[in-house]
């Protein structure tokens, strides 16, 4: 007999010797039914309402709730009626079906908890308190995920290396950008000409729309990047500037860029409109595979390299100070942790005057000029 099988002949006898109901609440789908009302909007109120969290944050609950009914709709139970099986299920469809890695359904399992201990502390929900399928259902499912593994490491020398083999100007632009300003892909996706200010003549005629964000009032050379579009995740909007490789880059990209009435600042090869996050991996993949593809010491170099070549540039190799580099990833000030964080980080700003001169003294820069 299987492991599975003992246990549960195992939990039966408990629950007939403790004459224990080891489905509680599925006596309670149809008079929820009958309520017509949806459990989620009290928490959506009283707990989300109440929190000092961001806006897509409140979307990531709102998502989830949505995708959690779709399951108990399969399941033909009512969505705050689950037991520990419809909880392992959609665990399963989530990793399985759906293909997210194991932390992100550590994470979906967390927020469905903290909604359902919610429906405990309320009397007016039947939720008994010594019982939470979710953690019922956690506890059983293997949620481990492999310990990541570093990127390579790859030099200045390295990267100029990689960098000549891109002949297209639209792909070394957006490589670069990453690399010297740290961006995630999604990042990149969703700039457009106004976030960019540049002091060439020629691209400025051609674009009215360049540069014109408010964000980047008489400022020259430099990049606006904003946290509140969809797919950004950085949590606070931050300027950076652009050295003079990267405006070369930028420039000569702008110079052929198809005129197709679109206000991305990165267009697709075919369609010339916004650019996916798959084709700004598609790039990266182009350039470092497959030299540098995964090993089993190394992950594969993907568009998130240059956010951590970005990062490890500035604190390990240059030892910037830590908010600095926080502001320029766009990462909140202080602890990222609010238990953690003590009233002085409260206290910690930094601003674009703060890292201009040091980025623009101490950016590092790919000798020689590259045919493309």
């Amino acid at each position: 007999m299987s492991d599975s099988r003992n246990t549960k002949r195992h939990r039966d006898r408990l629950a007939s010797v403790f004459d224990a109901d080891m489905d509680p609440l599925e006596k309670y789908t149809e008079q929820f039914e009958v309520a017509d009302v949806d459990p989620f909007e009290p928490f959506l109120r009283d707990v989300l309402g109440a929190r000092d969290i961001t806006e897509r944050t409140v979307r990531g609950y709102k998502t989830l709730w949505d995708q959690w009914c779709a399951h108990m709709d399969r399941q033909n139970r009512h969505p705050a009626c689950p037991n520990a099986e419809h909880v392992k299920r959609f665990a399963h469809y989530e990793l399985m079906e759906k293909g997210n890695n194991p932390r992100t359904v550590s994470e979906k399992l967390r927020k469905l908890t903290d909604l359902y201990q919610y429906w405990q502390d309320d009397p007016v929900y039947p939720h008994p308190i010594n019982f939470n399928p979710i953690c019922l259902a956690e506890a059983r499912i293997d949620l481990s995920y492999p310990a990541r593994k570093d990127p390579p490491r790859l030099t200045i020398s390295d990267l100029e290396e990689v960098l000549r083999t891109i002949t297209h100007v639209r792909d070394y632009a957006i490589v670069l950008v990453q690399l010297k300003l740290g961006l995630r892909a999604t990042e990149v996706c969703n700039l457009r000409l106004a976030d960019v200010a540049l002091s060439n003549q020629a691209v400025s005629d051609h674009y009215c729309e360049l540069g014109t964000n408010s964000r980047l009032a008489g400022r020259d050379d430099a990049i606006f990047i904003p946290h509140i579009r969809k797919g950004n995740k950085s949590r606070r909007p931050r300027l950076l500037p652009l050295d003079d490789e990267t405006q070369q880059a930028l420039v000569e990209y702008l110079l052929v860029r198809p005129n197709a009435g679109d206000s991305a600042l990165f267009l697709s090869k075919n369609r010339h409109g916004k650019l996916r996050k798959k084709a700004i991996n598609a790039v990266w993949k182009d350039a470092f595979h497959p030299a540098y593809a995964e090993t089993e010491q190394h992950r594969a170099v993907t568009s998130h390299f240059g956010r951590h070549r970005f990062t490890t540039y500035w604190r390990v190799e240059q030892d910037l100070n830590r908010e600095l580099i926080k502001y320029m990833r766009g990462d909140a000030a202080g602890s990222t942790d609010i238990e953690e964080r003590g009233a002085i980080d409260e206290y910690i700003h930094s601003y674009y005057e703060d890292i201009e001169s040091v980025y623009r003294n101490q950016i590092y820069t790919f000798d020689g000029e590259f045919d493309r």
